[in-house]
């Protein structure tokens, strides 16, 4: 993201395209929504590689953290195959939907705006990942989300598919439909 961030900052002279699309468009940028962990990773790993995924609340049983792409409210807690509910699990989604910070943060601010399109940009791989999270069924959408995806990656070959069919597992309670709940 930060990349194609630099890209429209510094093709925006040269580029017709690019100045189109800044100029004609509302585009925002959340670079970091878990600063906790991105800074313990960078603190613990500085090369790269830190796996760190919650941010650091303290759960009051010994345990730390929350992993806050699992803390979103559509389909929260589903099941625990996409998520736990137990505090020491990497995976643990928090008390309820939207117990962080920073997940309400995101909340609030996407509910300030009229969003067409949201992507959320993960630091885990060249993948694209469409909905549903918490399950593999295709949605009523999938048509648009196929097609849309084979766009996207068309330049830069990301896998695109389902959450079981790129990172082996589904998610509840992920960002990425949580909006149109």
């Amino acid at each position: 993201m930060v990349f194609y961030m630099w890209y429209l900052l510094e093709n925006y002279e040269s580029d017709p395209e690019v100045r189109y699309l800044v100029d004609n468009t509302e585009l925002y940028f959340l670079p970091c929504i878990n600063p906790d962990g991105y800074v313990f990773n960078e603190t613990t790993e500085p090369d790269g590689g830190g796996m760190w995924r919650k941010n650091f609340r303290d759960n009051d049983d010994g345990s730390t953290g929350v992993d806050l792409n699992r803390n979103y409210g559509f389909q929260w807690g589903f099941d625990d195959e996409g998520s736990s509910p137990n505090p020491g699990s990497s995976t643990y989604r928090g008390t309820e939907a939207f117990s962080e910070p920073e997940t309400q943060a995101v909340r609030a601010f996407c509910q300030a705006h009229e969003f067409i399109v949201a992507l959320n940009y993960h630091t885990y791989g060249d993948l694209l990942i469409y909905p549903w999270g918490y399950s593999d069924s295709p949605t009523s959408d999938a048509p648009i989300f196929n097609a849309l995806a084979k766009v996207m990656t068309l330049q830069n070959d990301y896998l695109s598919v389902t959450g079981s069919e790129t990172v082996g597992y589904v998610v509840n309670g992920d960002s990425d439909a949580w909006i149109y709940v």
